[in-house]
């Protein structure tokens, strides 16, 4: 109201001036503001008490009651809900546990679970049986290595079948010489390469190096490599004796615990299973020895003796002193029988100082060399039968150390 008149007065001004008045003289206005200032203040005190009431921290206010209310009904609530909610927890723990319950059982592929476990003992039930099935097919690969053996021995045996038919129908070769020709299967240094891998130092059938090595041989010396009975007994009388300690009070022995240094089971396994140990061998025999073990001399008159029989050529054949390094009575009963039959078919030129060759293989004709020293080393060459008196006389004086010397001899031997 108050600015409404001012704005009126300002605006009449001008207006009141051109009447000689102002307009103080035409409007009196009288404002009386104290009822509203007591207003206000009672007012403010109104508010005051109102935010005191709604204010919880102070004492006995409505907006405490309510606090005290609430809370009231809340412990109320909760006293009502607690069945549910610990069911509620139950069900998360029991959620916790069953997730806990699966990792635990878990699958057969998860290490470290149950049914990993229970897999790992169904597996060591069965495996005994995988083991002798594992064993069983491994000597069948070892019979199948040794079928291939005993196939490169049969050719072998057919390669040298012209020897065996020569022996079989020289009786000279089979009963005088006593030759006989085997092709078979041998062991070509199983002992020397087995303790490569086994160590003789520590407890086992082959501990100590006399001792395992005697060990050993006794169970080679008895093995027949030529047939599948054979090879699996060999086989399976080696492992037994590398399982267990075949000395007195000996007991079952791990094979890992006899390994050499660096070397493992597996690469033992290999050897012995993989039978590189055995080779077919062919062998001649003269008696009872074996070409290796003849003489120098015994070998020449073998290979000799083959030759004079075996050969089938008729050109002339010339042999120069066959006899060197044997004794005159290999001479007298291998090789003069074999001149006597050869001379049959060819002709032979023999240079000896052997009596038992020159005389006793009826030789057709004899040269006699002779080296005159006194007379410029001159050579002189006679030749003739036997019966010659010059070439008897020759033969007595070169080959028999003259008669005296023969008629000694004779005189010592008893008849």
């Amino acid at each position: 109201m108050e600015l409404q008149i001012q704005s009126f007065g300002a605006a009449s001004e001008s207006d009141f001036t051109n009447i000689g008045l102002t307009i103080q003289d035409v409007v009196k206005i009288s404002i009386d503001k104290q009822p509203l200032v007591d207003k206000r203040k009672s007012f403010a005190t109104l508010m005051q008490e109102a935010l005191d009431q709604q204010n919880a921290s102070k004492p006995d206010s409505p907006a405490q009651k309510k606090l005290a209310v609430e809370k009231e009904v809340q412990d109320l609530q909760t006293k009502l809900d607690e069945p549910n909610k610990r069911y509620q927890t139950y069900l998360t723990a029991l959620k916790a546990w069953e997730m806990r319950k699966d990792a635990i059982i878990g699958g057969e592929g998860t290490l470290g679970t149950i049914k990993f476990y229970e897999k790992q003992l169904s597996d060591l039930d069965a495996l005994p049986g995988q083991l002798l099935q594992s064993k069983s097919n491994r000597l069948a690969k070892a019979k199948g290595l040794h079928v291939v053996i005993c196939q490169l021995a049969e050719m072998y045996r057919d390669l040298y079948a012209p020897v065996n038919q020569f022996i079989e129908s020289r009786p000279l070769a089979k009963e005088k010489f006593q030759l006989n020709f085997e092709v078979g299967v041998v062991d070509t240094g199983f002992e020397k390469s087995l303790f490569e891998f086994v160590s003789q130092g520590v407890a086992g059938t082959f501990c100590g190096v006399e001792d395992g090595r005697k060990r050993l041989r006794d169970i080679l010396v008895k093995q027949d490599f030529d047939t599948e009975k054979g090879i699996e007994t060999f086989l399976t009388e080696i492992m037994d004796a590398l399982e267990k300690d075949k000395r007195p009070g000996g007991k079952p022995v791990r094979i890992n615990t006899q390994m050499r240094e660096h070397k493992t089971p597996l690469e033992l396994y290999d050897y012995i299973f993989g039978l590189n140990y055995l080779k077919p061998r062919y062998a001649l025999r003269m008696g009872d020895k074996e070409l290796h073990q003849l003489s120098p001399g015994e070998r020449g008159t073998l290979l000799l003796v083959f030759y004079l029989l075996v050969d089938k050529d008729d050109i002339p054949l010339m042999i120069d002193q066959p006899e060197e390094n044997l004794d005159n009575q290999t001479v007298y009963d291998l090789l003069v029988p074999c001149v006597k039959e050869a001379k049959q078919r060819r002709q032979m030129f023999i240079v000896t100082h052997n009596p038992n060759l020159a005389v006793v293989c009826d030789a057709e004709q004899i040269i006699w060399a002779d080296l005159d020293k006194k007379n410029n080393y001159v050579m002189r060459y006679v030749s003739g039968a036997i019966e010659s008196q010059i070439l008897n006389r020759a033969s007595v004086d070169i080959l028999e150390g003259t008669m005296p010397a023969f008629d000694n001899r004779d005189s010592k031997y008893f008849r």
